[in-house]
């Protein structure tokens, strides 16, 4: 069965094809913010990601007839944004993600400091560094490690609604989210963040048999 806010979009999109304009309107309302944030996390600059917005939208307004509605009207719509914003960096030339988001550098000082919401100058300034290097190491990850690992670890979606999004399967997102990490706890590394090991989730290692 669908989720209810799935068949909502639904139902909107199959009035917005009959000639009622209003339901694309009612699309654009509910996922304006959505799409803004991901372009955002992408150029991290307000006026480009308004423009990677807009262009979304627009491209969304005159496909809609090629959307198949059994498929979710918001995976695709994710989709588009995430190709929109690869193509729009590279176009620029411009360096992706120069600061990670807020959530996750909290999330990656915590473990750092083993505290949380500490005053302390020296912690503020441990802080601010671990941002800055994990921006530097964010951007080194190809393209499509790191849309796994921001949708992943900064727009919290699962692994089925990423794979929806980047046409692959969850083998594929989990793979590659995996690579990412092992990357980034390498590039880390290499900053002089050690143990990186400590900061970004990895798989377990297979334990060692007895007697081995």
């Amino acid at each position: 069965m669908r989720d209810p806010s799935d068949r909502e979009d639904i139902v909107k999109v199959e009035e917005f094809l009959s000639g009622e304009l209003p339901a694309f309107e009612f699309l654009f309302d509910k996922y304006r913010e959505k799409v803004y944030r991901i372009a955002y996390r992408f150029t991290r600059n307000k006026d480009d990601a308004l423009e990677i917005a807009q262009d979304v939208f627009l491209r969304v307004y005159t496909n809609l007839g090629k959307f198949k509605t059994d498929s979710k009207f918001f995976t695709w719509l994710y989709r588009i944004t995430v190709n929109r914003s690869i193509d729009f960096t590279r176009s620029k030339k411009t360096k992706v993600l120069q600061q990670v988001g807020p959530s996750l550098l909290d999330a990656q000082h915590s473990t750092v400091s083993g505290r949380r919401g500490s005053k302390d100058p020296s912690e503020k300034a441990e802080a601010k560094e671990l941002g800055e290097k994990l921006t530097d190491a964010v951007s080194t990850l190809s393209d499509k490690h790191r849309t796994v690992f921001l949708l992943h670890a900064v727009e919290n979606l699962s692994y089925r609604e990423i794979a929806g999004v980047m046409d692959s399967s969850i083998g594929t997102v989990m793979s590659r989210l995996f690579y990412a990490r092992q990357k980034l706890q390498e590039t880390l590394g290499n900053m002089g963040l050690a143990p990186a090991s400590k900061r970004l989730k990895t798989k377990p290692g297979k334990k060692k048999k007895k007697g081995g």
